[in-house]
């Protein structure tokens, strides 16, 4: 690099007294990339993405593979509110696995920001297309999930001695983890657990017998659909089949 000419000075002098080589890059950037490669100095903390895409790129350029692996880890830590900004940078920058995690923990809402710009040339339409793809058919395919696994619960109250507050318990049910899934579609058990925080709770007393006693979480024969059992069981069951939603499209996609 130092045999290659260089342009002249300030001062329009091309020779100078100590070899130097002009670096496009920003100063912060080259300055961050010294710190993680200088042995004995704290690596530094990165906390925008977009200065990572330019460590990325910077690393990349100069083929510095050595922090290829601290930075693929600072990639991680902007999952999931960053997810379609780390999606990009790891197509760009051959990054199958974090490509795949992003795609994962996605929503169709993280598409549309303004604030990727011109970033999104970077990558490319078939990249681009298996993303959107992938989000709108889960959030299509879930959404449709959670409504018949817990829409067609709401029937089988015409038994019971609450038709009329059953079918309003698993209305709402039904609505807010519809609500939850599009902001968050790798839901836990946990996570539907949550939404009774949210909804009326079931009414009790139900008269049919079995309704409330024994039983276990797969046992089927429970008459009454509102049982805490019951409605436990339901989740558990949606949980799982969101989960193996999730791992389904993930595969055949990416």
């Amino acid at each position: 690099m130092f045999t290659l000419p260089q342009p002249p000075d300030r001062n329009g002098n091309r020779e100078l007294d100590i070899p130097t080589v002009d670096i496009p890059d920003s100063p912060r950037v080259f300055d961050t990339i010294l710190r993680f490669i200088y042995p004995g100095v704290e690596p530094p903390n990165v906390g925008n993405i977009f200065t990572l895409t330019a460590l990325f790129s910077a690393a990349d350029k100069y083929n510095i593979t050595s922090i290829y692996r601290i930075l693929r880890e600072h990639l991680r830590t902007f999952l999931p509110n960053g997810s379609f900004m780390v999606y990009i940078i790891a197509c760009r920058f051959g990054l199958p696995e974090e490509a795949k995690e992003a795609a994962r923990v996605s929503t169709s809402r993280s598409i549309v920001n303004r604030h990727f710009g011109r970033n999104v040339e970077h990558i490319s339409a078939q990249d681009l297309y298996r993303f959107v793809q992938f989000v709108q058919e889960r959030e299509y395919m879930g959404l449709a999930k959670i409504k018949y696994l817990l829409g067609r619960e709401r029937v089988y109250t015409s038994g019971c001695d609450h038709w009329d507050s059953g079918q309003d318990f698993y209305y709402h049910l039904e609505k807010e983890i519809g609500e939850l899934f599009i902001r968050k579609p790798c839901l836990e058990l946990g996570d539907l657990f949550g939404v009774f925080d949210e909804i009326p709770d079931p009414p009790t007393g139900c008269r049919l017998a079995g309704g409330y006693g024994g039983g276990d979480d797969d046992d089927d024969t429970l008459s009454c659909p509102l049982a805490p059992i019951a409605i436990r069981r339901h989740l558990k069951k949606l949980a799982t089949e969101l989960k193996s939603l999730n791992h389904d499209l993930l595969k055949g996609a990416f």
